[in-house]
């Protein structure tokens, strides 16, 4: 069983590379409109593919499943909190399309004090003068990216939005962490918790595209599907999804809480998060940078530093 410094070396660098897989999420998200395809129908087809393979892998292990207990509480957690991250998703395409990428992403991703406070409040994680200057850095860096110049945008209206992408992602990671605090709870396995995941936002997402899509004609839904694009993104989420999950995300949450330190698992995922996805803006989308902007991307940086 991993602990103490082991538990670390471990998760640390899983939780990393979560972050960095996330960043697909937020390149689906911001693509996908600019070659006139639906994020929310992509979301749905992919969790319907994920659906199958976790299903698929979970029938080979009905043996070791816990009690009933266990899945109510840990995988209601992760049901609610990936039906809301649907929602969530399509708040925050509306606002990309709306407003500089990097700096929409950056601020809702900075949502991560939410999990943070929730690990100092409830589960005695550690409140250390570092980590407090690491939290004001983050909450600073909110300020300076929110602060970003109007005449940067496409066109007015992506600030409301993008705040409450940033309220809906704050209770989303923190419904993430609780279950990684119990040991009992820890015990659903992490294919077990992104089937709950996953079925929820199958579940939202089968709602919100059935109003949009139930006319449709089998010839309709024919184009749809043999789309190339669709399939690129599907790959995109699922591949490195599947797999983040179920070897580095949940474990490294799990190992995080063991040895003291769940409150700074998201800032983790989440550094990493923002700063790949700023790379991908500046190279890919050819986002030009205000002084606001990168000082409030080295301060989340900074931030995110003092709070491991």
């Amino acid at each position: 069983m991993l602990n103490g410094i082991g538990a670390l070396g471990f998760a640390v660098p899983a939780l990393i590379l979560v972050g960095l897989s996330w960043t697909l999420t937020g390149v689906v998200m911001s693509d996908a409109p600019r070659k006139k395809l639906d994020p929310a129908l992509i979301l749905l087809l992919s969790g319907l593919v994920g659906l199958c393979i976790n299903v698929t892998i979970l029938s080979m292990q009905v043996n070791r499943l816990p009690a009933l207990r266990v899945w109510l509480l840990a995988g209601g957690c992760y049901f609610i909190s990936s039906g809301l991250n649907f929602l969530m998703l399509q708040v925050m395409s509306y606002a990309m399309q709306r407003g500089p990428n990097g700096v929409i992403w950056s601020l809702i991703q900075s949502a991560l004090v939410f999990p943070f406070l929730t690990g100092v409040l409830f589960y005695g994680s550690a409140f250390t003068i570092i980590r407090c200057v690491g939290l004001v850095l983050v909450l600073l860096a909110l300020v300076l990216l929110g602060a970003a110049k109007e005449n940067q945008v496409k066109s007015q209206g992506w600030k409301k939005p993008t705040f409450l992408a940033f309220l809906m992602t704050g209770l989303i990671l923190s419904l993430n962490t609780i279950p990684s605090y119990y040991p009992e709870l820890q015990k659903l396995p992490s294919v077990a918790r992104t089937l709950c995941g996953g079925t929820g936002a199958l579940l939202v997402g089968g709602i919100w595209n059935l109003r949009k899509y139930c006319a449709n004609t089998p010839e309709q839904w024919l184009h749809l599907i043999k789309n190339p694009h669709i399939w690129k993104y599907i790959l995109m989420l699922q591949c490195f999804g599947l797999l983040a999950s179920y070897l580095l995300l949940y474990p490294g949450l799990d190992a995080m809480a063991k040895a003291g330190a769940g409150c700074i698992s998201y800032p983790l995922i989440v550094g990493s998060c923002i700063i790949g996805f700023n790379l991908y803006s500046m190279l890919k989308l050819r986002e030009k940078c205000t002084l606001l902007q990168v000082g409030g991307v080295l301060c989340c940086v900074a931030g995110l530093a003092l709070l491991i």
